[in-house]
């Protein structure tokens, strides 16, 4: 069998042995202008302040000068009980992109479940009006295990239109 690796560029991450690639994509539009939403998808506090005990969204700066945010190089990591996706910040196009590498080591459930890879964000202005809002997470999974991952993220990911018309007041 030859080695599957991510499409990571900068937290580079190899599959263990049976696992398979995975990748769930979320897309939806918003009735919300694109650079609120660019704020509210790039704001700490959203992940930060949304998260229920015991779970936590951190953010640190890998340097002095450099705020603990959404910035190129930032630490991130989103921990609780049977998970940790722990990342780095690798490029951030402002009001249309944001890749989040995931280091080896980020797991859900066990390391030997399901490991994530990245976490990519696109916003653009949609048909008509809006926002279209484009999630992409990555992951390397047990076969077995592949279907509930699609199903959890498919949970996750159905809170955030909700989300954000609630933020974003039209």
């Amino acid at each position: 069998m030859t080695d599957v690796f991510s499409s990571n560029t900068i937290a580079l991450q190899s599959a263990p042995k049976g696992f398979v690639p995975h990748v769930h994509e979320y897309v939806f539009t918003v009735e919300r202008p694109r650079e609120k939403v660019w704020q509210w998808l790039n704001s700490t506090e959203t992940f930060t302040e949304s998260q229920i005990f015991p779970w936590r969204v951190e953010f640190v700066s890998p340097d002095r000068e450099t705020p603990a945010d959404f910035r190129v190089g930032v630490l991130n990591v989103h921990h609780g009980p049977m998970m940790m996706f722990s990342g780095v910040l690798t490029e951030i196009r402002d009001n249309e992109y944001r890749d989040l590498q995931y280091f080896y080591g980020s797991y859900v459930g066990s390391l030997r479940w399901i490991r994530p890879t990245r976490l990519q964000f696109w916003v653009s202005d949609a048909e008509g009006g809006g926002t279209t809002v484009k999630a992409r997470l990555e992951s390397f999974v047990l076969p077995a295990l592949a279907g509930f991952w699609t199903w959890a993220q498919s949970l996750v990911w159905k809170q955030f239109p909700g989300d954000i018309r609630r933020a974003i007041k039209a």
